[in-house]
């Protein structure tokens, strides 16, 4: 026979709107079998100082020893305090009534979730950002074994996808560049590229 509360406690866990668990960490003393001696003792010390990612330094070695040798205090044998996660189902022994009342919580949050969601697509916002640049370079323009900081126009347009922003124009400028001295013959003018990008908030 199927059983309609497990679907429906099956489908709360999935909606995400109610935490359905809770995970605690428990210490537990774990009895490795080595004979409670100094070298055993050492050599648990330094696997403990690997599994902790601890340097192996002469005081933590000496802090990891300490441990194992209080953890071992009461026995013939190493012992060793390990922690491990143990996830809690707070839905484990909910009464019926409340699995309903559960249910159409979800409901209710999921249905607030896509009217925010129809309201951005009604009346988005959008947010704008212009980058201005001197040249246009591609990957095949950086210079070799150069150590100056160099971003392409391909780097340039990924880093801005990457946030969730899109090209929504490019246009050339010139622009009167009043710092160089001019000569005969020469244009005193600057191109520059304008590329401007749109981004939904």
């Amino acid at each position: 026979m199927m059983d309609v509360n497990q679907i429906l406690l099956d489908m709360i866990k999935k909606c995400g709107s109610i935490e359905t668990s809770s995970v605690n960490e428990i210490e537990e003393l774990i009895d490795t079998g080595l004979e409670k001696n100094e070298e055993n003792i050492q050599k648990a010390a330094m696997e403990y100082l690997e599994e902790k990612g601890y340097a192996f330094r002469e005081d933590n070695l000496m802090r990891a020893k300490k441990h194992i040798e209080e953890s071992s205090q009461y026995s013939d044998t190493v012992m060793v305090r390990k922690k491990h996660a143990m996830e809690e189902d707070l839905l484990s022994d909910i009464e019926d009534a409340d699995v309903e009342k559960l249910t159409q919580a979800c409901i209710l949050d999921n249905l607030i979730k896509l009217n925010d969601k129809l309201d951005k697509m009604v009346n988005p916002h959008y947010q704008y950002a212009v980058e201005v640049l001197d040249d246009v370079l591609t990957d095949k323009d950086k210079p070799m074994a150069s150590l100056q900081q160099f971003e392409s126009f391909q780097q340039l347009l990924n880093r801005y996808a990457d946030a969730g922003w899109h090209v929504i124009s490019v246009t050339a400028r010139e622009t009167q560049n009043g710092r160089k001295l001019s000569m005969t013959g020469f244009s005193n003018t600057t191109k520059q590229v304008v590329v401007v990008f749109e981004h939904k908030s």
